[in-house]
């Protein structure tokens, strides 16, 4: 009988493409409160032993900006966690951290959707976007956080990292998982983002991989952001196109590589490969275009008190959708 042939692996401006559209899957909507902590999950419509990840959201934003990012995730597959603390103007990064070890334990410990989806706690993953992306570098980090335990992670995205307080390198510096981290030329080292310082420090004191260093041309951090307006009407998110198109397919490429351990995504962590027009930066040789202006102004970072965060208890077995999308 003859074999059957092998498809051949698709190249990465293919993959680019094909990632950046809506996934196979439908996507249910569900409340994270329902099983004791603020924020919400976005599942497949089915599965069992799914990989999931923790998304922090940004500084004084709330986790509604990110509902169509996270819905292009489970999509694909993949179970995103969004807890929705952490949202004023003191908010804390560890605290946050702390709050997405815990959305991760939730997702891994009880049944979603309709009582038919579960999660695998060896696939998990965290990511976030600006004051989130530090939080979920920390979140991966070791120690215990507020009562909570370092997580078994594959990976963490930290896309348009902000600076937050003195914990942060270090931490990233003790990381032993693959990053992936996601800036603009202009945002890599400003007062704003520190992609480059933490790329720089990434796993440097671990036996890591390190992280991979992508600036999508065009994109920036605001950009990111959804917002509904009239555009609604017509299906559009708000946000910026280029941006938000680039940003999914390569959080969506990265996770399915690192938590499904599938070959055909491995481009998405190779520092050597360019993603269609995403080139991967080196950290130690950065492009010089830099946006300087903010240090020579002598801006300086925010200070953020620290806040305390409850561990949920006596979860119930499910975490119903309020919504099928």
């Amino acid at each position: 009988m003859a074999r059957k042939k092998r498809s051949k692996p698709q190249p990465p401006d293919k993959l680019m493409a094909a990632l950046g559209r809506r996934g196979p899957n439908r996507v249910l909507r569900g409340d994270l409160g329902i099983v004791g902590t603020r924020g919400e999950v976005y599942t497949p419509a089915s599965g069992e032993r799914l990989p999931a990840i923790a998304f922090g959201h940004g500084w004084l934003t709330s986790t509604e900006r990110y509902r169509d990012l996270c819905q292009h995730l489970a999509s694909w597959g993949i179970v995103v966690a969004v807890p929705a603390g952490q949202s004023g103007v003191f908010a804390s990064d560890d605290a946050m951290a702390a709050q997405l070890r815990s959305a991760l334990s939730i997702v891994t410990r009880v049944r979603l959707g309709f009582g038919e989806i579960t999660v695998d706690p060896a696939r998990i993953g965290l990511a976030g976007h600006g004051f989130g992306a530090s939080a979920a570098v920390l979140a991966a980090s070791d120690g215990v956080l507020h009562g909570q335990p370092q997580p078994a992670v594959r990976g963490v995205a930290a896309i348009f990292p902000a600076p937050t307080t003195g914990l942060l390198l270090p931490a990233a510096r003790r990381l032993g998982v693959p990053g992936l981290v996601v800036s603009s030329i202009g945002e890599l080292d400003t007062v704003d983002g520190n992609a480059l310082p933490l790329a720089r420090a990434w796993g440097a004191d671990a036996d890591s991989p390190g992280a991979v260093l992508r600036t999508p041309p065009g994109a920036t951090s605001k950009g990111l952001l959804e917002h509904r307006g009239i555009g609604s009407l017509w299906g559009s998110n708000g946000a910026d196109k280029k941006t938000h198109r680039a940003v999914r397919a390569l959080l969506t490429g990265f996770f399915l590589h690192t938590l499904n351990e599938d070959p055909e995504y491995a481009a998405f962590a190779d520092p050597d490969t360019v993603l269609g027009k995403v080139p991967a930066v080196d950290p130690d040789d950065p492009p010089e275009a830099q946006d300087r202006i903010s240090k020579l102004l002598g801006a300086k970072e925010r200070k953020r008190r620290r806040a305390g965060t409850p561990v949920p208890s006596g979860l119930p077995n499910a975490v119903v959708p309020d919504t099928i999308e």
